[in-house]
């Protein structure tokens, strides 16, 4: 549950006359007050991920150092910000997302946490601007809050895609698939014909125009048929190297492969996407070998 600084500021009442604050006042207190509980959420999201970490831990010592730092990130982006306060970080907190978070207890177990690569950075950052969050109260609190709550959020994203690519490095390893080999799935099916039935054409039309059936010849029908099906087979595996979770992408780079793959061939992209049909609606096409 998130534990909002919100308590901690001055409850007033809407009307100027009877709290002396003016129209402007009251939309910076408005501000802070959004400010603050969007920092507690970013804070708790962070912590989420925080204890993620520690229950994937063998040795109980790096297990309670993660679970400290969880409590303390929560702590220093929610009640800790506290509007009039000196701003400092009560010490025990700044020790806890000291190098204990990432180095756990070398000193007692003789090793440091399980963490999957990449994931060492953003927790580091996650505690670094959870750290700062009380002195926001000695500036532009709204301003700064909410900045530092965006960073603290893109921190705890980027551990997140960490631990996602590491879980499924962790899974067995699938056979790649090519686009036309996959026979349980109807959408690959109707897909690879759509391609095959682009290069076929090709195939045809080019020979049909040949004065004979030379090797040139066959070869350059060949050559057509080739062309008329890559982009649909580059396609479906920029879609499946998107989607697959090992590499950890972002919600950006995923869009970014789907709209190379869709400039491509955007029938491919429709037909894995079950935008064309189920692939089922005519079983007399003939499946792949």
């Amino acid at each position: 549950m998130t534990i909002s600084a919100l308590p901690t500021l001055q409850q007033h009442s809407d009307t100027p006359d009877e709290t002396g604050l003016d129209g402007e006042d009251q939309a910076q207190r408005a501000a802070a007050s959004a400010a603050l509980l969007r920092a507690a959420d970013a804070g708790e999201a962070a912590a989420a991920w925080v204890r993620e970490l520690a229950g994937r831990q063998r040795e109980e010592n790096h297990a309670r150092a993660l679970e400290r730092a969880a409590e303390a990130i929560a702590r220093a982006s929610g009640r800790e910000v506290v509007p009039g306060s000196d701003g400092l970080l009560a010490e025990e907190l700044g020790y806890t997302l000291a190098a204990d978070v990432v180095l756990g207890a070398p000193h007692t177990t003789g090793t440091r946490p399980n963490l999957y690569p990449g994931e060492r950075m953003p927790l580091i950052t996650v505690c670094a601007i959870a750290a700062t969050f009380p002195s926001c109260v000695l500036g532009d609190l709204a301003a700064e809050l909410t900045a530092l709550a965006c960073e603290l959020t893109a921190a705890t994203e980027a551990g997140r895609g960490a631990t996602a690519a590491g879980d499924a490095r962790t899974r067995p390893a699938r056979r790649p698939r090519t686009l036309g080999c996959d026979h349980a799935d109807p959408l690959d099916h109707l897909a690879y014909q759509n391609v095959f039935d682009h290069a076929a054409e090709a195939l045809e039309i080019s020979l049909h125009y040949q004065d004979d059936y030379s090797e040139r010849a066959r070869a350059q029908a060949l050559h057509n048929a080739l062309a008329a099906a890559g982009p649909g087979i580059a396609a479906a595996a920029l879609l499946r190297v998107a989607d697959d979770p090992a590499l950890g992408l972002d919600p950006d780079q995923w869009e970014h492969l789907h709209l190379i793959a869709a400039e491509l061939d955007l029938r491919v992209v429709e037909d894995l996407g079950g935008a064309n049909g189920d692939g089922l609606t005519d079983p007399t096409r003939p499946r792949p070998a």
